[in-house]
C-alpha cells in the first residue's frame, strides 16, 4: 500500500502540479489582495480551500503551525538571552515573534523592552508591551502576554 501511495504522489502531483502558495484553480495565478477569482482558492496539490471546498482538518492545521513554532523558536534562539529565559517567557517572545515578525519585533524596534528583558525586570517589559501601538491592535492577546511576562505563568 505504500509503495501505491509513493507512485500516487507522483502521479497526481504531476497532474495537478505542486503549488506553495494559494491559486485560483482556474487559471493557475497566485492569489493575491484583492484579486478576483474565477474558480476555488487552492493550495498544494489540489486542495481546495474555499468555503465550499474541504479546508484544512485540524490535523493539517496543527501540523503546519507546528511547523510554523519550530522555525519562529529558531528565530528566536538567535536573541543570547533568551535560552535563559523560563519557558512561560520564551512562549510570550515566541508568540509576540509570530505575531509581529522579526521586521517589527527585534531589539531595534523594541529597545526598551528588549532592555528590561536582558535585566531581568518584568515589570518594566510587561510595561512596554501594554504601551505599543501593538497592543492598541491586539488588546486581550497583549494584556494575556503582558500578564504572563509579569507573573511567569502560563
Amino acid at each position: 500500500m505504500e509503495d501505491l501511495k509513493s507512485k500516487l504522489i507522483e502521479l497526481i502531483s504531476l497532474h495537478e502540479g505542486v503549488k506553495y502558495r494559494v491559486y485560483d484553480d482556474a487559471n493557475g495565478k497566485e492569489i493575491k489582495a484583492g484579486d478576483t477569482l474565477v474558480g476555488h482558492p487552492t493550495i498544494g496539490v489540489g486542495r481546495n480551500i474555499a468555503s465550499d471546498g474541504l479546508g484544512l482538518t485540524i490535523e493539517e492545521i496543527n501540523f503546519i503551525l507546528v511547523n510554523d513554532i519550530n522555525r519562529v523558536i529558531g528565530e528566536a534562539k538567535n536573541w543570547v538571552f533568551f535560552n535563559g529565559l523560563s519557558e512561560v517567557r520564551q512562549g510570550v517572545l515566541v508568540d509576540m515573534l509570530f505575531n509581529m515578525g522579526r521586521t517589527r519585533f527585534n531589539p531595534s524596534k523594541w529597545p526598551n523592552f528588549f532592555g528590561a528583558i536582558k535585566d531581568h525586570n518584568w515589570d518594566k517589559a510587561s510595561k512596554e508591551m501594554l504601551d505599543s501601538a501593538w497592543a492598541k491592535q491586539v488588546k486581550s492577546r497583549a494584556e494575556r502576554l503582558s500578564k504572563m511576562m509579569l507573573t511567569d505563568q502560563w
